[in-house]
């Protein structure tokens, strides 16, 4: 049963017509593009070659977007925890200056300065130091390598 013959009688004109247009412009596009793609289809389904070849482009088409969609996910997450970051520094170091005032607040950053330079100080001489007794055991061990040739 033609369905398009009962529009006209349930719908106003008014919305008939658009219906309608958008109806028919609808089915002749379907009908142009089955009639172009049907060639591309008996192709496709004679020639295993051509198909395999499309869906491993389809894959990777979709495979792009999804890790596309990962990585604006994540990059949200880190963007928002690095906000929260500055933001919450900022706050950390407004109360600090609020509750110490602003010579109280220079006194313990200048104390905080101090410790961190010492420890970096502290654990650069120990680096050195076993940079230093690394090289002296790859010095003995070359001696030794040089008298162990002697008796040979």
């Amino acid at each position: 049963m033609h369905y398009a013959t009962l529009l006209p009688r349930l719908l106003p004109p008014s919305l008939y017509n658009p219906v309608f247009t958008v109806l028919s412009t609808t089915f002749g596009m379907m009908r142009t593009l089955q009639s172009h793609l049907s060639p591309l289809f008996t192709r496709l389904i004679t020639q295993p070659d051509v198909a395999s070849i499309l869906a491993l482009l389809a894959i990777f088409f979709i495979s792009l977007k999804i890790l596309d969609m990962m990585y604006r996910a994540v990059m949200f997450w880190v963007n928002m925890v690095l906000r929260l970051l500055f933001w919450g520094t900022i706050l950390f170091v407004g109360l600090w200056v609020y509750n110490r005032g602003v010579d109280g607040f220079v006194e313990d950053a200048q104390h905080l300065v101090q410790y961190w330079v010492g420890e970096v100080e502290k654990y650069s001489g120990e680096v050195k130091a076993f940079q230093q007794q690394k090289e002296d055991q790859m010095r003995f061990q070359a001696a030794q390598k040089q008298r162990g040739r002697g008796w040979r």
